[in-house]
């Protein structure tokens, strides 16, 4: 075996590990207490997990040229990293501003989600074969363009919900476990599920997560939509 082979399969492991790392914890932060202290070493886990597999896709990537799958690794990463930095912008609401790194977060993710649609759509308008990807790869771009202008336009509006920062972490960490277990599948289910159409196995995440989001996040808005606080059911720390 070649030495460039045995550190692109080294590599290849080590994403494998931390992705099955990110696919267990993330549902344990979610039936840990939340702001407890499992629920925060479970979602720490998750989001260093995280960190390790966008890396070494980008790094797969660029070495046996998949450039595609590794603006998706991006794409996931920016999801689960922008629930966490929610953590650390509670305080929009009383003119709180967004640090560089939130800057570099949004901005890189931004040019690179826009990359992916691009890619998509091209793809679909001059007819390329493999037309269910350029449907999955458009989908996850525009999703992902639509989280950037979503984030980067409460940076700038005048009025903030009190609890938006909660908001933001639901959305991040849940969209960003949805978009790894959309990898997880892409990878798996081919082999165990053969005649699977591309774009079933891409998107059921997708269609499943997104309506828990959407009931995750009515709930927490009923909830907290008197003088009730986040703060009145669990303790809201970092580290």
């Amino acid at each position: 075996m070649e030495p460039e082979d045995a550190s692109f399969r080294a590599v290849l492991a080590v994403h494998a590990l931390c992705g099955g790392i990110a696919l267990i914890v993330a549902p344990l932060a979610m039936a840990a207490r939340k702001g407890g202290r499992w629920h925060r070493q479970w979602g720490k886990a998750f989001v260093y997990s995280m960190m390790v597999v966008c890396a070494t896709a980008i790094i797969t990537g660029i070495v046996r040229p998949n450039i595609i799958m590794a603006l998706v690794a991006v794409f996931s990463f920016h999801l689960v990293a922008s629930g966490w930095r929610a953590l650390y912008l509670k305080r929009l609401h009383k003119g709180q501003r967004p640090e560089r790194l939130d800057w570099i977060l949004h901005g890189t993710a931004g040019a690179l989600n826009f990359c992916l649609l691009l890619y998509g759509a091209s793809g679909l308008l001059l007819k390329h074969d493999r037309h269910h990807m350029y449907i999955v790869f458009v989908v996850f771009g525009s999703l992902g363009s639509l989280m950037v202008v979503r984030y980067v336009y409460q940076f700038f509006k005048r009025k903030h919900e009190r609890h938006e920062w909660l908001f933001d972490h639901v959305i991040g960490m849940l969209a960003g476990y949805i978009a790894t277990l959309s990898a997880f599948s892409a990878v798996n289910f081919p082999r165990w599920f053969p005649d699977m159409p591309v774009w079933i196995i891409w998107l059921w995440p997708t269609l499943v997560g997104v309506p828990i989001i959407i009931r995750t996040l009515r709930h927490y808005r009923e909830r907290y939509k008197n003088s009730r606080t986040p703060h009145d059911d669990f303790k809201v720390k970092l580290g």
